[in-house]
């Protein structure tokens, strides 16, 4: 882990990030800022499961939501109707997520390009309309009838991670911000990782040439399923952090604007490249903090970046990036040549 390898830099530079980070609360910010940082760090531990999907393995999933709305919902009805914490669910919301997954990986097992798309997108879909159409009465109250999984409304009520019992009242959201760079940390030594092992070598051989990859004898299906399990279990996480932090769930992560944010995060940060969710996620935090006051252009602002950055690097920040530092090296190991 202390070499030179791309791999062991990679590690490194994670563990950097994870310090600084860390560090962040010692500055003293406020409470809306650590909160807001901890959402867009829990969206991109998410991104970083569907980039390996989507981005290494040239899998065209847009149905990933779904993983993440399987751990986000497992730990809001478990909690609202068994009384179980966010952190005795977690484990149970990560399997949910690896269950969607894997159905979806089931699904799509024969399936290519925009075929991919529809299918994973109809369960994605499909998922959000039974949810917002469950209006019948499951739970009621003195003053109200609720549904089963709160309908279009959501579900609210059902416990937080208890950082305000553990750390004080004014330290909960600093508590959250914590664990959402412990999930970040996770997702990204997992994604590079398996980005760097044979099984990632495999997915990217698969990505870039299906026909000369199987005649090495690289089996599609086998390796499908496996990179959709593996992102399964981290997003259903994600899902159930995002719950317990924002202690509030319902179907809008599973609308269009959820998705075109997400799908920012990861063309804008660079598809493919490890490091493009965190990058991705930072550029779109500060264009979203620098215009606040256009918030209901947000989602063309959204499309217009994406085109903007399509054009000029199609490879994204990272790709761009990675050049940049490609280039001197090439020049330096020509002058020593």
């Amino acid at each position: 882990m202390f070499g030179n390898t791309p791999q062991e830099r990679d590690y490194r530079l994670l563990a950097v990030l994870v310090l600084g980070l860390g560090l962040i609360p010692i500055l003293g910010p406020s409470n809306y800022l650590l909160g807001q940082a901890a959402l867009y760090l829990i969206w991109a531990a998410v991104v970083t499961q569907w980039n390996l999907v989507l981005g290494v393995a040239g899998i065209m999933s847009i149905g990933h939501l779904a993983l993440f709305a399987a751990g986000g919902y497992t730990v809001a009805l478990l909690g609202l109707y068994f009384g179980l914490s966010p952190w005795m669910s977690m484990p149970l919301a990560a399997l949910a997520g690896f269950a969607v997954a894997l159905l979806m990986g089931l699904a799509t097992l024969r399936l290519r390009g925009a075929y991919t798309v529809v299918v994973t997108l109809a369960i994605a879909m499909v998922m959000y309309q039974l949810i917002v159409t469950d209006v019948e009465c499951f739970r009621k109250t003195a003053t109200a009838c609720y549904s089963l999984t709160g309908g279009a409304r959501g579900l609210t009520r059902f416990g937080d991670f208890g950082f305000a019992g553990l750390l004080g009242n004014g330290m909960a959201q600093t508590g959250n911000y914590l664990l959402a760079i412990a999930l970040l940390g996770l997702c990204m030594l997992a994604a590079i990782t398996i980005a760097h092992s044979p099984y990632g070598r495999a997915f990217q051989a698969l990505r870039d040439s299906e026909p000369a990859s199987q005649a090495r004898g690289i089996r599609v299906e086998k390796f499908q399923l496996i990179v959709f399990a593996a992102s399964g279990l981290l997003t259903g996480l994600a899902g159930a952090v995002y719950a317990g932090t924002q202690r509030t769930f319902g179907p809008q992560v599973l609308e269009f604007p959820t998705l075109l944010f997400l799908l920012s995060i990861m063309i804008v940060g660079g598809r493919g490249h490890v490091w493009g969710p965190v990058l991705g996620a930072l550029c779109l935090a500060l264009v979203k903090e620098s215009l606040t006051s256009f918030a209901q252009w947000q989602n063309s602002i959204y499309a217009v970046l994406l085109i903007v950055i399509l054009i000029i690097a199609p490879e994204g920040l990272a790709g761009a990036l990675s050049r940049l530092v490609a280039r001197p090296r090439a020049v330096k190991k020509e002058a020593s040549a």
